[in-house]
């Protein structure tokens, strides 16, 4: 008996070459031993889907837990082999949840790949980036200050043991400001260029 990671990661790779059929089998077999597995009822309704029994799909996807999430993450990880699929699975995501920027900007990002400029342009400029800056350099940088503030006190003081731990999140802290601080200005410079 195959693990359940195992069949999935060979209805995915079937799925990736559009082999439905393979796909489809190495699925149903999944869900005969799994059926509560949310993502393979998620895989299933798409592969239904995509082979034109949307009508069966529906109960595999009420079956899968949030289906608006789960289409994202299907649509980032057919970027690289099947663009077009990949912006049919974010621009259903983005009409369930149109304020969510990450859906956007890779999007976005995708069309620009593609050469879309215009359909780059429109989805650059729905990105709310007060809300991105806020949450992507202020907190984190908030929470750095506080942190070196309290490891200079506690070194001061003389504990040193707990000065170091504060600093490692001090550290970790710096390593979240430089991620999530480029990918906000990453965000700030798309959509001022296609203003």
């Amino acid at each position: 008996m195959q693990s359940i990671g195992r069949l999935f990661d060979t209805t995915i790779a079937h799925y990736e070459k559009k082999d439905y059929q393979a796909a489809e089998k190495a699925i149903d077999e999944l869900l005969a031993i799994h059926p509560d597995f949310q993502r393979g009822q998620f895989l299933k309704a798409v592969i239904l889907e995509e082979t034109g029994r949307a009508g069966e799909a529906e109960a595999h996807y009420a079956r899968s837990g949030n289906r608006f999430t789960l289409w994202a993450r299907l649509a980032g990880q057919l970027e690289g082999t099947d663009p077009q699929r990949a912006l049919l699975y974010y621009e259903r995501a983005a009409e369930n949840d149109a304020s969510n920027n990450m859906l956007w900007f890779n999007m976005g990002s995708l069309y620009e790949k593609m050469g879309r400029s215009d359909e780059a342009g429109k989805c650059f400029r729905k990105l709310q980036l007060f809300r991105e800056v806020l949450s992507r350099v202020f907190i984190p940088l908030g929470f750095l200050i506080i942190l070196a503030a309290g490891a200079r006190l506690m070194i001061l003081r003389g504990d040193l043991a707990l000065a170091s731990v504060v600093s490692l999140s001090a550290l970790f802290c710096l390593v979240w400001l430089k991620r999530d601080g480029g990918k906000a200005m990453e965000m700030i410079r798309k959509r001022n260029r296609y203003r």
